[in-house]
């Protein structure tokens, strides 16, 4: 009887040690955020829209685009003095990155005097 006992807490025992390995193997070995500090040029993205509003010493602007509206912040010192030169109805192409909800805009060009028309004339 007392054999079946510790027969029965050894296979229990045993059992339960499998289990625990089987739940390690399924952990990823890598993080599935990436790093902070890493960000690959991937994650940056180009728009192109109409200027609704711009403040050059903040360096905030926004920029109505035909998907949605951007609200940015200037980082770069480059991109922030171009918007010097900015004003309200500037039609601009901007790159920026998404850092937590916040966009944040790495250059921001006045775009030629495009009407809508000009950017559809792409067919061959």
């Amino acid at each position: 009887m007392q054999n079946k006992f510790m027969t029965s807490c050894l296979v229990g025992v045993g059992m339960l040690a499998v289990t625990g390995i089987s739940y390690t193997q399924d952990m990823p070995a890598k993080p599935s955020k990436p790093q902070s500090g890493v960000e690959s040029k991937a994650s940056e993205k180009r728009a192109m829209g109409e200027v609704t509003s711009v403040d050059a010493k903040t360096g905030k602007l926004a920029v109505k685009t035909s998907e949605q509206d951007l609200s940015l912040n200037v980082e770069a010192s480059a991109a922030k003095k171009s918007l010097e030169s900015i004003k309200v109805g500037d039609k601009v192409n901007v790159s920026y990155r998404d850092q937590g909800g916040i966009l944040m805009a790495s250059s921001v060009n006045k775009s030629a005097a495009m009407d809508g028309a000009g950017s559809s004339s792409k067919t061959k």
